[in-house]
């Protein structure tokens, strides 16, 4: 199917809202902003360098986190609902996450699109490479299959590239073909690594002295997410993108650290465990934080994985990426789209971020236990969503799927893109309303999975 094809028939789907657009007589503004920044015709995204992390940070509160502390981590372990009983006591009438993280998954219903048998199949097929590479990866398992720590094919010469400049483009050249969508390359930050590490099977804290090497890079790599399937959240069909960005996760960092061994670098894959990936992913340049609490990166928005290799790979000044920031956080502070379409209120609907949560207990430690305090950013209760995610048997997805920023290339969204580093509150609520009458980011949306199951077309001869 050609450009023009996908977007003549993404267009049909979306007829009635656009003419309820033109309608309100917002049609002519929209095409004047576009005329004003020359958005469309540059397609140019803009961004600011920055030398630090661009999100303010409280270097008394700021450590970093114990992996324990993590839902996944904790919901994981019957050891650590054990330790910290009041962790289950303290939430939604003492429902027990450990419990519940190893009951059946229910939710199958033959006549409900999206979480049929049908359905379903796809899903388990989404999941099935991550499961016989990197099973445990989304539940932060340390030292499992291709995230493990054994140094498999370490060459004993180590390559010198010519430069820096050499080096990045070696390492994202070779990312690109293994299969990343982005690459970027930043320093070892001990904030942002768990610490203690916390094995589940074993049921053990692990330090880092037990890594094979002390890592001085981090290449982080993003893999993207299916939109058409994402467009069907929540359902077994949006679970199968989630479960084949795993996938790909496992397949491109298990490749590139191989890359990395090759060249003489002792180097580790990395999933969730670890370390903080969005953190990572902001450090090296590709995104902003966002209100869901996901990476939020040009063009794909927050439908990307994040995966990482740690290597004890030593690289010039100039290989670093940098941050950079691209006007994301404001957008999030205008639009609360995510927030508003979340089941379970588990995203904030604070005007602007801050350095506490603000949500129901969030004072009380026993109750707030999972966040890492000393950065300035939106806090959300994460175990709300965990147990939303249970109690629908899905990966529910809503918020990606809610959020402007996870379109397919449409004008109006590119005019994100391209001003919105230098764009005020008023356009960005625009763009939220715009989205919404577009008819982009309905969620619960039975009609995105009979799409979905018709988009075989696409690549037939």
């Amino acid at each position: 199917m050609s450009k023009e094809t996908e977007i003549e028939s993404t267009n049909e789907i979306k007829d009635n809202s656009r003419r309820n657009f033109f309608k309100l007589g917002l049609g002519a503004a929209a095409i004047a902003g576009v005329s004003a920044t020359g958005a469309y015709a540059s397609n140019k995204i803009e961004s600011q360098s920055h030398k630090n992390f661009p999100v303010p940070i409280d270097p008394d509160v700021l450590k970093p986190m114990a992996q324990e502390n993590s839902v996944w981590a904790f919901v994981s372990s019957k050891a650590l609902g054990e330790k910290y009983p009041e962790r289950n006591q303290n939430f939604a009438g003492g429902w027990n996450f450990q419990e519940n993280m190893f009951s059946p998954m229910v939710g199958l219903d033959n006549s409900k699109p999206g979480m049929r048998q049908l359905d379903l199949a796809l899903e388990i097929a989404g999941w099935a490479m991550n499961d016989t590479l990197a099973d445990g990866s989304p539940r932060l398992a340390i030292n499992s299959g291709v995230y493990g720590w054994e140094q498999h094919g370490l060459m004993p010469h180590k390559w010198q590239f010519e430069s820096g400049e050499d080096a990045n483009q070696s390492i994202k050249s070779a990312a690109r073909l293994l299969g990343a969508a982005r690459c970027g390359i930043t320093r070892n930050h001990k904030v942002w690594n768990w610490d203690p590490l916390y094995d589940y099977e074993e049921e053990r804290e692990v330090s880092w002295d037990e890594f094979p090497f002390k890592p001085k890079s981090v290449i982080v790599v993003l893999v993207d997410e299916d939109y058409e399937a994402l467009a069907t959240a929540p359902s077994f069909v949006s679970g199968a993108a989630i479960g084949m960005g795993y996938s790909k996760m496992a397949t491109v960092a298990g490749s590139l650290a191989s890359f990395v061994r090759g060249l003489g670098y002792q180097a580790v894959a990395s999933g969730n465990d670890l370390g903080n990936s969005v953190a990572y992913a902001i450090e090296a340049g590709l995104g902003e934080g966002a209100r869901n609490g996901h990476l939020m990166a040009p063009r794909f928005g927050p439908r990307v994985r994040i995966a990482k290799v740690y290597t004890d790979m030593e690289l010039p000044e100039e290989a670093y990426d940098t941050p950079k920031t691209y006007g994301i956080m404001e957008f999030c502070q205008n639009c609360k789209l995510c927030a508003e379409k979340c089941p379970s209120q588990a995203i904030t609907m604070d005007d602007e971020p801050g350095w506490e949560p603000t949500y129901e207990n969030g004072e009380d430690p026993n109750y707030s236990w999972h966040h890492q305090r000393g950065v300035k950013k939106f806090y959300n209760d994460a175990k709300k969503c965990y147990k939303y995610w249970v109690d629908s048997g899905t990966d529910c997805a809503i918020c990606l799927t809610a959020c402007p920023w996870n379109k397919p290339d449409f004008w109006h969204h590119r005019l994100i893109d391209a001003s919105n580093a230098y764009t005020g509150g008023p356009i960005h609520t625009f763009m939220k309303v715009m989205d919404e009458l577009f008819g982009y980011g309905n969620v619960f949306d039975e009609q995105a999975v009979h799409d979905f199951w018709k988009t075989g077309k696409d690549i037939e001869v």
